[in-house]
């Protein structure tokens, strides 16, 4: 990608990620997080940014862009799909 096209900055790490390999947030936003930090939330036990607990089963995960975290759209995150 010479000039960044299919480029997307993830809002956790802010680094640039190809925009297949990230997972796009449901809002008016359209945060984006990369592969490599979804992946890093999901080993360490998928907890919430805001309240500790971890988004298990069904739970919907979510992107907090203002606060740079995931965790549960019922504490306020956007939702999360792939992109």
């Amino acid at each position: 990608m010479m000039f960044g096209f299919g480029r997307v900055t993830c809002a956790v790490c802010k680094a640039q990620a190809r925009r297949r390999d990230a997972r796009r947030s449901q809002d008016a936003q359209g945060a984006y997080v990369c592969g490599a930090c979804f992946g890093a939330w999901d080993k360490t036990g998928r907890r919430c940014r805001e309240c500790g607990q971890p988004v298990r089963g069904m739970q919907d995960a979510g992107v907090f862009a203002d606060r740079a975290g995931l965790g549960h759209t019922d504490c306020g995150g956007a939702l999360l799909r792939r992109a």
